[in-house]
């Protein structure tokens, strides 16, 4: 009987030496506290996470000047509900340093089913904490930057379906707001146009400038700039399509406005039955009609950004270049008749007119009369 009992305590004492090997060795810093904060146990992990010097200063401390708010709360309800996992807070240590822990805690009850102390667990994640802050910081700045971005940004699938989108997007495509243009699949702006672009990125991966005609929700036909981006998975699969548009309606119109103006002034001059060039001040062509280029049996194209005096240097030393000067210097328009340079059968009447950036020169067969 006396073995027996003897072999129980070696073995008591065994099972005990081995949870306090558990405890001291814990990475977790475990402590057992009253009521009101004073710590009972703690083990070297807690001293470590707390900045204490040894036990015997952390044993002298109350946790409860950790964070006086938090633990009050804590109390309360560990008498409710016996137990806390997960409890995140922020703690000030003794010596001033903030630290963000995270505890899981568990009531001690007396026999009158009365909490009398706190069991706790609890390590630092500061570090992790810190960087969930800074993350959450960029993303808000980053979304602040997407929402207020006068260049309207999306995300959608490759078959169309909007993921996300900035309010620039939305006022783009004539929505109301982002919501709404969730709903729709920016396919519909050009059908034809969307396909090519998704092919184009399988291969390319960015495409940068594209310029296409399209079709609002509610029909307005606009003319939009795109920069777009393929979004791939590990397997080389586009599954996204990133973009940024704006919208540059306004000036297409104008450009077309101006390339079909442009056109019908140049259907007019070539239709003239006489030559007519524009000189600019370093004497090179920058126009010519098709009469004038016959005279002189050449193309209007190659005679632009030409020099008239090395092209024709035969007009050297002429009453012709002794007028063009003129008008170039005086900016006064001169008229006179000459006998042609390259054809002595043939009289001109020339007309000499300033303009800003050079001299304009129309000539006309005077060789019957």
């Amino acid at each position: 009987m006396k073995d027996e009992k003897i072999k129980q305590e070696e073995s008591l004492k065994e099972k005990e030496e081995t949870y306090r090997h558990w405890f001291e060795d814990d990475l977790t810093g475990d402590f057992i506290a009253k009521l009101d904060g004073k710590l009972v146990q703690c083990n070297q992990s807690f001293i470590e996470i707390y900045g204490f010097k040894d036990l015997s200063q952390a044993l002298n401390f109350n946790i409860s000047k950790f964070n006086p708010s938090d633990w009050a709360d804590l109390v309360d309800h560990l008498r409710c509900e016996r137990k806390i996992s997960g409890h995140e807070s922020w703690h000030i240590t003794p010596s001033d340093k903030k630290i963000h822990v995270v505890s899981n805690l568990v009531g001690i009850f007396n026999d009158s089913d009365e909490l009398v102390q706190i069991k706790g667990y609890t390590f630092d994640d500061t570090e992790r904490k810190e960087a969930e802050i800074s993350l959450k910081e960029s993303e808000k700045k980053y979304r602040l930057l997407f929402d207020e971005d006068l260049t309207g940004d999306f995300i959608a699938t490759p078959e169309g379906k909007i993921l996300e989108c900035n309010p620039a997007f939305a006022a783009i495509y004539g929505f109301r707001d982002c919501t709404s243009a969730f709903k729709w699949n920016i396919s519909e702006s050009n059908p034809f146009d969307w396909p090519f672009l998704v092919t184009r990125l399988k291969k390319e991966c960015k495409i940068i400038g594209y310029q296409s005609w399209q079709r609002r929700s509610d029909g307005l036909r606009i003319h939009v700039v795109a920069n777009l981006m393929g979004i791939f998975n590990d397997s080389k699969e586009l599954v996204q399509v990133k973009g940024y548009v704006f919208d540059d309606s306004d000036r297409k119109l104008t450009e077309q406005e101006l390339v079909h103006s442009h056109k019908q002034t140049t259907e007019i001059l070539n239709s003239i039955q006489d030559g007519l060039v524009a000189l600019n001040h370093y004497w090179q062509f920058i126009y010519v009609n098709k009469r004038a280029a016959e005279y002189v049996k050449a193309d209007p194209e190659d005679l632009l950004g030409q020099n008239i005096w090395e092209r024709f240097p035969k007009l050297l030393s002429t009453k012709q270049e002794t007028i063009f000067r003129k008008v170039m210097d005086e900016e006064e328009l001169q008229e006179f008749e000459a006998q042609g340079i390259y054809n002595g059968d043939l009289y001109f009447k020339f007309i000499v007119y300033p303009f800003s950036d050079g001299i304009s020169i129309l000539w006309i067969d005077v060789s019957e009369r």
